[in-house]
């Protein structure tokens, strides 16, 4: 293989690599996996379960 087409990929790899820390970094930093939870899967499954219905018999 070519050194220069070795290094272009190790560049590219290197290059997303950071971009992909620094966003997941940046979620971690601004408790961004917390808000998404609270914001959007939380009021999702209290729609769901709130609309079963309950069987409320004493077995």
């Amino acid at each position: 293989m070519d050194v220069k087409l070795v290094a272009k990929i190790i560049g590219k790899v290197g290059l997303y690599g950071f971009i992909g820390f620094v966003a997941t970094f940046s979620l971690y930093m601004f408790n961004g996996e917390n808000k998404l939870i609270y914001y959007v899967v939380r009021p999702l499954l209290n729609k769901h379960y709130d609309s079963q219905v309950r069987d409320k018999r004493i077995v």
